[in-house]
């Protein structure tokens, strides 16, 4: 609602000006600019808040691994798998019902589910394999190797 508000302004200042300049008056570009820095901004924030709310069901998942919680870290891995909890899904719908879609383009190809920011569909659906095999684990073996797989995938969607 703030943009459209900012945008009509200065539009109604162009409009102003036009009758007496052949080009957009500086101020009017540098507002503009200055808005294009904040939305940029606002790209990156989304990244990093996405990536320490990733790292946190990370460190979830191993305290709960260390602890032999093994349904605990299961649950953890899966949060991860979809980028938070339903709460965090509900401010994705928002977003997206109000037009902001941080990976349009690999939505369009199939590379993100809609509104997902970090997490690939493709690592979505091994992360919540992995999930399945931790709480399918019989033993320390079976346990350790759905560890490391999640380690490896997590490791990979953290790095910046």
């Amino acid at each position: 609602m703030r943009t459209k508000v900012l945008i009509l302004v200065l539009a109604g200042c162009l409009a102003g000006s036009l009758g007496f300049a052949q080009e957009t008056p500086k101020s009017l570009v540098a507002s503009y600019d200055a808005l294009a820095d904040t939305i940029l901004a606002l790209r990156r924030a989304e990244a990093g808040f996405m990536r320490a709310l990733l790292d946190g069901h990370r460190h979830a998942a191993e305290a709960r691994m260390k602890g032999g919680d093994w349904q605990g870290c299961a649950a953890e891995i899966a949060l991860f798998a979809n980028e938070g909890d339903n709460a965090v899904g509900g401010v994705r719908k928002r977003l997206l019902e109000g037009g902001h879609h941080h990976n349009a383009a690999g939505e369009e190809q199939g590379l993100y589910e809609p509104g997902f920011v970090i997490v690939t569909s493709a690592a979505k659906k091994d992360l919540l394999a992995v999930a399945k095999s931790m709480r399918e684990a019989k033993d320390d073996a079976a346990r350790k190797a759905a560890w490391e797989k999640f380690s490896s995938i997590a490791g990979g969607l953290l790095a910046e």
